[in-house]
């Protein structure tokens, strides 16, 4: 039984292909029309070079080659929704050349239009089997979009898988209230893998102590320390596949202190944003000292300056000292001079020599210190009396040893007259002598004697004994040592 509705190729659009393959030239495929067979059914020939009555034509939107039959053309064209009012029985293929190629015989389908109450628009689909295609360039008008109801029913499931995850990403982008506890934040997440990042508003203070995410360590960027989390502050972190952990997102970085930072300036650090400096702008300080003055620098910042000290400029300083003596540098600047110390030679002129200073003491000479050599010598003069009415030996203590004493003495207390007599006592010996009452006061010779009444001084240790007639005897001696 022959089909009804069929498609057949004109003789002009076999001829055209048919050379396409002998010669290498291209068939172009442009247009489509529709027609509605001038109001019934007929057959359509190869000899027709056009539609027995045409209701509309425009560019061919779709062609292409068949998926399972790669020698059938899929020509498609997309009939406005506004075209219509008319019954489609034909429609034909036409070339750039405006060959009718091929012709199509289809069942009545109505085109409404909006005054029908109904409108739609309409895919025409001719579908051509020839033996190459390579010779046949199909050519499509680019300004219009033509899909087939299988292709938006796939691009509507890929759209709406795309609106999804978008819709997913767009929830999952939002500002997020953390969960669990300051130490240990909770937060609904997508799948993780490297670089996932998260935003979320802190809810209690961490106070930098060691935080999670989920179970997985919080750490500042590129370390393995703690941020300091703030309530109500927002942190973006993200995660580290290789580590493991949530990195929080650099941002500002730094160690300041408000106290570090002048006041009312804000700034920002790995531990806070907004902060707001407190050291005092003392602007420019111009100081000046008196001398030994000390000026207490108050904390602050400084836009510049000078302190300096008044000091008293001595200039050059000199002088030459003796022992003993000092100098008083006032004060103030000296700048330079020389403080010099006197010969010791200068300061000790003297001609004494050894033998002239005593033994066991020294004395400096030009300079020089000497040791002295001479012999101590000691002297005594002095007078004693005698108490007692009989003769009797006197003790003199001199405190030292003497080497010679001599003695006078006189007494009226010896039988009548005035007595005198003189002693002597050396290395030599004791020597006495005396005038036996003779009235004449000159001094007998001396004689050396042993006799007890030849009145001679014998030498001691301390001193010297001598002894003396009656009470009343006055002696008058000299001691040397």
């Amino acid at each position: 039984m022959a089909a009804q509705f069929y498609t057949i190729l004109t003789e002009i659009g076999k001829a055209k292909i048919a050379n396409s393959g002998v010669m290498g030239t291209k068939v172009n495929f442009t247009k489509l029309k529709i027609g509605d067979g001038n109001g019934s059914y007929y057959n359509p020939t190869e000899k027709q070079t056009d539609l027995v009555n045409t209701k509309w034509e425009g560019n061919i939107t779709h062609v292409g080659t068949d998926e399972k039959n790669p020698n059938w053309i899929v020509i498609e064209v997309m009939v406005p929704a506004n075209v219509g009012g008319f019954t489609i029985r034909e429609y034909g293929a036409f070339d750039d050349e405006g060959n009718m190629l091929a012709i199509s015989k289809c069942a009545e389908t109505y085109k409404p239009t909006a005054d029908d109450g109904s409108t739609k628009e309409l895919l025409i689909k001719m579908i051509l089997a020839v033996s190459n295609t390579e010779n046949i360039t199909l050519k499509i008008d680019p300004t219009i979009i033509f899909a087939k109801k299988s292709e938006i029913e796939e691009l509507k499931n890929i759209v709406n898988d795309i609106e999804d995850k978008l819709n997913k990403h767009i929830d999952d982008s939002l500002y997020q209230e953390a969960g669990g506890t300051a130490t240990a934040i909770t937060l609904s997440m997508l799948t993780l893998k490297n670089g996932y990042s998260k935003t979320f508003i802190a809810t209690a203070n961490n106070n930098g102590s060691a935080t999670t995410i989920n179970g997985k360590p919080l750490y500042k960027p590129g370390t393995t320390t703690a941020p300091n989390i703030k309530e109500g502050k927002a942190y973006t972190v993200w995660y580290n596949s290789v580590s493991d952990c949530f990195f929080l997102q650099a941002s500002a970085e730094g160690d300041a202190t408000v106290a570090q930072v002048l006041a009312g300036a804000i700034f920002s650090t790995d531990d806070d944003t907004g902060l707001v400096g407190t050291m005092p702008n003392n602007g420019s300080l111009d100081k000046v000292l008196s001398l030994n003055e000390t000026f207490n620098l108050p904390a602050g910042y400084y836009s510049g300056g000078r302190v300096t000290q008044n000091i008293p400029n001595n200039g050059p300083m000199n002088a030459n000292l003796n022992c003993g003596q000092s100098k008083d540098i006032p004060a103030g600047y000296t700048n330079g001079g020389r403080i010099t110390a006197n010969s010791l030679a200068s300061q000790t002129p003297a001609n004494a020599t050894a033998a002239q200073i005593l033994a066991g003491y020294t004395a400096w000479v030009n300079g020089n210190l000497i040791n002295g050599i001479a012999e101590k010598r000691q002297y005594a003069h002095g007078t004693t009396t005698t108490t007692t009415t009989t003769q009797q030996t006197v003790t003199v203590n001199l405190g030292f040893q003497p080497t010679i004493v001599i003695c006078k003495w006189s007494t009226t207390g010896m039988g009548g007259g005035t007595h005198y007599g003189i002693g002597l006592a050396c290395q030599f010996g004791s020597y006495g002598a005396n005038n036996n009452g003779s009235t004449d006061s000159s001094l007998p010779t001396l004689s050396l004697s042993t006799s007890a009444r030849s009145w001679r001084p014998t030498i001691t240790s301390s001193g010297f004994e001598i002894y003396l007639p009656n009470t009343g005897t006055s002696v008058e001696y000299y001691a040397h040592a």
